[in-house]
């Protein structure tokens, strides 16, 4: 007999049921109709009590939690407990070339921070501005070309300003000043603080973010988004965090209010106004890009572990990633970092960082290098140097034969394999492309099986591909791979490129059966005619051509491919990205009537 109810089981109807289900084994219930009585109401009410109960602690254990919070708000806070400031939206910025033309011909002419133009991108209007005072000299025809620390390529970054200002309070009330929007850009963020409402001399106070050093005369801020989404400023207690507002003294905060990836895209900007009297001349060089809305709400949950282990001082590899993320998320899209220990060719005191960049321009690119070296020197705990290498794509070529019985779906041969070459692709665009992402074979069969209910089975070989230029001058190039390469054997080559000149043939680049020594082989013969121009490495996954002198065909770089030792998982390593190679990749069905 049932006396106890399930309390496992939390939906409604199974809810209501344990209830009937234990009432009818009382003797007072025998044989007693519950859902033709008014006790079926007073058990729904008592089903829906339960199950409402249920999901609210359900939903608040979850919401505690870093790993399976689901909402923005509980994400802000718990990460906020962390340590970690949530990325705000960012401004999608341009770079251009301004010039003046002033007959004039005054010595030197400035352009002050601030100065705007507009672009128009779907209909819709945006606002751009510089954020530094330009200066510009005479070229010698009264052409003034404006420099930024003496580069003419200048970014202009879209959104409005505005200003916020407060009372400060009492300073043991800890008094936190709301920012009413949802929508500023954190970068652009400034407090002052004015003794007084009529004075004009004012103290700048620092985000914590860029503060390197705090004691009891520094004067920081911290400002960070809520859980409503707007933002707050807050300031220390004069004791932990430096300097505090006194009461009465006027608080201004500047800041900029942004569209974010809304303004992507902007090609023609136009002055609203002139610079003395003269038109401003402007000539797009990069079109608006890089502009983002707030942190993902994965990105947080992924982040913010980081952030707090870091501890806003750099010792680990991880945390030189961490904080450099931190500070420059608006134009990177990934990042890796590894000691010196671990590089290729160790080498100790120094930290590599590999960086895929949201933008082609090399000024942003150069400028932002060297803005996360001094970041390092300011927050390096050992004396460690940076070293940026460019990342490295392996592609990735598929060949995969499926079996496939026509009688088990409408779709034509060709249209099978249509689909499957989709399914590669799909997979290939979800699960590569970054740093740290494997490939796993046994994934994107199971891919490929699901694509349709008449593939019965299928298989794929694996070839890795580098894309490099050859160099006459060079006497040696090494080309790497990021997994080990299979060992040779009588069989089958497994180095092979595509075809180049060579003494004016048409020749490609194999191993020697049951070697590794790489020869040159005319293609019409298939005769070497360098019988030793490199080796490879089985175990390093590395290239060695010596004295190589080949000439491409066609394009601007060079296809070499190698089967890799194990073609069941790739795992880049370093600064290696894996791409997929989709023009070099197959799909082929062979038909079957079985099932």
């Amino acid at each position: 007999m049932a006396t106890t109810i399930k309390s496992t089981e939390l939906d409604f109807n199974t809810i209501k049921n344990n209830l009937k289900l234990f009432l009818s084994q009382k003797p007072e219930f025998a044989d007693y109709n519950f859902e033709a009585s008014g006790l079926s109401n007073l058990l729904d009410v008592l089903a829906y009590n339960t199950h409402y109960n249920a999901l609210l602690a359900n939903f608040a254990l979850n919401e505690s939690f870093l790993s399976t919070a689901q909402l923005r708000s509980s994400l802000v806070g718990l990460a906020g407990s962390l340590g970690y400031n949530v990325g705000s939206r960012k401004a999608s910025f341009a770079v251009v070339n301004l010039s003046v033309t002033n007959p004039s011909n005054p010595s030197s002419m400035t352009m002050p921070a601030g100065t705007t133009f507009t672009t128009t991108i779907n209909n819709k209007s945006y606002t751009f501005q510089t954020r530094d005072s330009l200066r510009a000299t005479n070229d010698g025809s009264n052409v003034y070309n404006f420099t930024l620390g003496g580069n003419r390529n200048i970014p202009i970054y879209e959104g409005v300003s505005k200003t916020k200002t407060f009372i400060a309070g009492p300073t043991n009330e800890n008094d936190t000043y709301v920012i009413p929007v949802t929508n500023l850009d954190l970068d652009t963020v400034v407090v002052k603080v004015y003794t007084s409402l009529t004075s004009n001399n004012y103290l700048l106070y620092t985000n914590i973010i860029d503060a390197t050093t705090i004691d009891q005369t520094s004067r920081i801020y911290v400002m960070k988004e809520s859980p409503n989404g707007y933002y707050e400023l807050t300031f220390g207690n004069g004791v932990r965090l430096g300097q505090s507002p006194s009461a009465g003294d006027k608080i201004e905060v500047t800041y900029t209010t942004v569209a974010g990836p809304e303004a992507n895209g902007g090609r023609t900007f136009t002055p609203t106004g002139t610079l003395d009297g003269r038109t401003i001349n402007v000539t797009t060089t990069s079109v608006s890009t890089n502009g983002s809305y707030k942190e993902e709400i994965e990105s947080i949950r992924k982040n913010a572990p980081f952030q707090w282990a870091a501890q806003n001082r750099m010792v680990t590899a991880e945390d030189y990633a961490a904080l450099t993320l931190r500070n420059f998320s608006n134009v990177i899209n990934d990042i890796k970092t590894w000691g010196g220990e671990e590089h290729t060719t160790p080498k100790y005191g120094t930290v590599f960082m590999s960086i895929v960049f949201d933008t082609d321009d090399t000024t942003v690119i150069e400028n932002t290098k060297s803005s996360i070296t001094t970041l390092g020197k300011d927050l390096s705990v050992a004396s460690f140097n940076i070293e940026f290498v460019d990342p490295v794509e392996t592609y990735l070529e598929v060949s995969t034969v499926f079996q496939f019985n026509p009688n088990l779906s409408s779709l034509s041969q060709t249209a099978i394999e249509d689909a499957v070459k989709l399914t590669m692709q799909t997979y290939f665009d979800t699960n590569v492309g970054g740093f740290n992402q494997s490939f796993r074979r046994s994934r994107l069969l199971t891919d490929i099986d699901a694509t349709d209910d008449a593939i019965l089975s299928s298989r794929a070989d694996i070839k890795m591909q580098n894309r490099f230029v050859p160099n006459a001058l060079a006497p040696l190039q090494t080309i790497y791979f990021p997994a080990a390469i299979s060992a040779p054997d009588d069989v089958n080559r497994i180095i092979e490129s595509e075809t180049f000149f060579y003494n004016g043939k048409v020749c490609n680049l194999k191993n020697k059966l049951e070697s590794d020594v790489l020869q040159v082989i005319e293609v019409a013969t298939g005769l070497p005619l360098v019988d030793n121009v490199g080796t490879y490495s089985a175990t390093d996954g590395t290239l060695s051509l010596v004295n190589f002198t080949g000439t491409l065909i066609s394009g601007n770089h060079f296809k070499i491919t190698a089967i890799p030792a194990n073609q069941s998982v790739i795992n880049p390593l370093r600064n290696n990205i894996l791409t997929y190679d989709a023009q070099a990749s197959r799909a082929r069905a062979v038909l079957t009537d079985t099932v």
